[in-house]
Formats: structure tokens, sequence, C-alpha cells
């Protein structure tokens, strides 16, 4: 954790400071713990909502898990809810404490779960890059399995890539004060590692999970465009109808080139951080570059929440499969339940033949009816809409 690092470092090596004095110079203020608190929460809720919702609308559709690119889409999403539930709440309380006060075992869980999701989403988009371009190039049709043993293997490269995490961090006590070496605090750290290796492997995790993938994305996005938007098809009817499907790729294509943006920006900065800290580590005696690592870090953590937004925004089959699904659980949510009464005797007769039980019974059968004449609809427009899918 690079705050966490560089209050010990100044502990360590800048002076005869109390930790209460480092805290007053480097901890936020009370003002900033709240709105830092409730932004990262806010990440937090809806990055697992939207992406589940996402995964429900991929895997819930035959016709949607038809498409290799929704399937690695919907790896996608599941990378990003692991953000959502690991990586974002329980790192951002490490930073903000200044100490590590979680069990042991997740000093090295949480890095290597955050270092493994983004590996997964950015070998997930350079793959789907990769394959519209070949599918542009050389159509050939990629078969479910195929995809799924791509999956497996973009996560098995993110496992090796994230496994130093899992090896050398550890729980150790921080001397507190070069003045007193007795007080210490828990801080989790690399352990028996040279600081010369742990420079190389940050470039190399910084390269593979950044800078090298989005340049393959970027050639692949330029090559497929000028294929594409250079496409002219002739005006006959067979043509006309090719014209429809190429107007549809590149919609999808304007979608992808969006998300992969979107990545690009919002892990920028945090990104830059990390490459100038092993050229200018100076920069972390700056004030307030604990407030700039917080800002830089929400940023990055906030990507997990976009996707699900931008599809909505730019495919329908998605924007469809979200109103379904959120229609159907609003239907799930306001179905009323049947009275049930905790007297074990025996009811009475007023109650067994009142007249409005008839009406609650017409109620509860048309609401039933109601629900199932939707689920019959969504499986319908899968069979009628024979647009393109992502």
């Amino acid at each position: 954790m690079p705050l966490l690092q560089r209050t010990i470092s100044q502990l360590q090596y800048g002076g005869n400071y109390t930790w209460s004095e480092a805290d007053e110079l480097y901890g936020p203020s009370t003002e900033v713990v709240v709105l830092l608190s409730v932004c990262y929460g806010a990440i937090s809720v809806l990055s697992v909502a939207g992406n589940s919702l996402v995964m429900w609308a991929v895997l819930g559709s035959r016709r949607m898990q038809r498409s290799a690119t929704n399937w690695l889409l919907a790896n996608l999403a599941f990378a990003d809810v692991i953000i959502g539930l690991f990586v974002v709440p329980f790192q951002f309380q490490a930073a903000l404490l200044q100490r590590w006060d979680l069990p042991d075992f997740m000093c090295s869980f949480c890095p290597f779960v955050q270092t493994l999701s983004v590996n997964v989403s950015i070998f997930t988009l350079t793959t789907i890059a990769v394959r519209r371009y070949r599918a542009v190039a050389k159509p050939l049709k990629v078969s479910r399995w195929q995809a799924r043993f791509t999956i497996i293997t973009i996560w098995a490269a993110g496992i090796v890539l994230a496994m130093p995490m899992i090896i050398t961090l550890q729980v150790r006590e921080v001397p507190i004060s070069n003045s007193n070496p007795h007080l210490t605090k828990p801080f989790c750290d690399f352990v028996g590692v040279p600081f010369e290796v742990l420079k190389w492997y940050r470039r190399l995790v910084v390269g593979t999970q950044y800078f090298l993938p989005l340049v393959i994305i970027i050639v692949m996005y330029v090559l497929l465009a000028r294929r594409l938007w250079g496409a002219q098809p002739p005006g006959n009817a067979q043509n006309q109808r090719d014209a429809t499907l190429l107007r549809n790729k590149k919609r999808v294509i304007k979608m992808l080139v969006v998300v992969v943006a979107l990545f690009a920006l919002c892990w920028l900065p945090l990104q830059t951080y990390n490459v100038l800290q092993d050229i200018f580590p100076k920069i972390n005696e700056y004030r307030y570059i604990n407030i700039i690592w917080f800002c830089c870090d929400w940023l990055a953590m906030s990507n997990s929440v976009c996707n699900p937004f931008v599809y909505g925004i730019y495919n329908d089959n998605f924007r469809r499969r979200f109103r379904s699904r959120c229609v159907l659980c609003s239907r799930l949510l306001n179905m009323p339940q049947p009275a049930q009464s905790l007297d074990t005797g025996r009811v009475p007769s007023s109650v067994l033949y009142h007249p409005g039980r008839q009406s609650d019974k017409r109620r509860r059968s048309s609401n039933l009816s109601a629900l199932a004449a939707t689920q019959i609809t969504y499986r319908t427009n899968d069979v009628r809409d024979n647009r393109l899918s992502v």
C-alpha cells in the first residue's frame, strides 16, 4: 500500500517523529475521511450490483450466450464484482487508518485479488479486440467452448502475474518512532524482497496490465476501423442486409472502444504514479501526496462501475435484458404473500368463509398470471429478435 509505505518511510528515515505527529502530517482531515468513505462505499455497492446484472443478463439468455464476446464481457463483469467485494472496502480502510487491522492472511490476499482482477480486465479487453479484428479479417465462428477456454487462459495468466503478492506480502510490526523502537504498528509490506527486485516487478506489472495491452488494443481497433468504415457495399437487396449487419458491427465496436477508453483514463493517474514513485521517490515527500493518491486510487476503482452503464447506453440487447431483469425483480418483490396463521388451533368458520378470500385469490392468481406472461414474453423476444448480438 503506497500510502502506508510513505508514512513508514518518513517515520524511519525522516527524524524522530511520533505516530500521532505522522498522522497529523499525512492523515486526511475528518471531512475528507467522510467524503472518501461515501465515495468508496458507493463504488463497492454499484460495482457489485451493476456487474451482477451484466452476468445475469448474459447467463440468463441462451441467445446472448451464443456470442463469444458476450462471454468475455461477462468475464469482465465478474472481475469487476471481485474488485467491488474484496478490493475496494478492505484496502481503502487500511490506507485510511495507516495500519493493518485486518486478519493477517488478507495482507497478501487483497493486493493479490486487486492485481488479478485488473489483469483479467485488461487481458479480456485485449482478447476482445484481437477476436473482433480476426472476425472481420478472417471470419470464423467461435464456439462457446473456445470462449470458455480463452477465459480460463486469461485467469491463469492473471494468477501467474499476481502470484508474487501472495508469496512476499506479510504483516510485520514497524517501529513507530526512532526514539522508541519498542512502540510498533502492524504494517502490510513486502518481506524478504530486495528493493531492486521489487522495483522491476512493479514495472513489469504496470507494463503488462496497462501500457502493452493498450498498445495492442489501439492497433487492433485502428485496423478494424479502417476495414469497417472503409467498406461501401452496393445497393442491391443482398448487400442492403450486409449493410445493416455492418452498421450493427460498427455500433458494437464503438461500445467496446468506449469501454477501453474508460479503462485507460480511469487507470492512467494511478499507473502514472506507480511509475513516477520508482523514478522520482521524492514525490512521496509532498505534503498532499496522500490526498492525490486517494483520488487516483478512487478513479481507478470507479472503472468497475462504468461498464454496465456503457452496455445499457450503446447496446439494445443489454438494455432490453437490464430492463426485463429489473421488471422481474420488481414483480417478485411486490408479489403479495399468502397470510400464515401462527395459531395451531381450529380456525373459526368466519375466517374460512370470509367473502374477501375469493377476491384475494383472484388478485394472487392475476399476479401469478402476469408474472408468467412476462417470462413468456422475454423468451418470445429472444425468438423474434434477429438483430446482431454483441
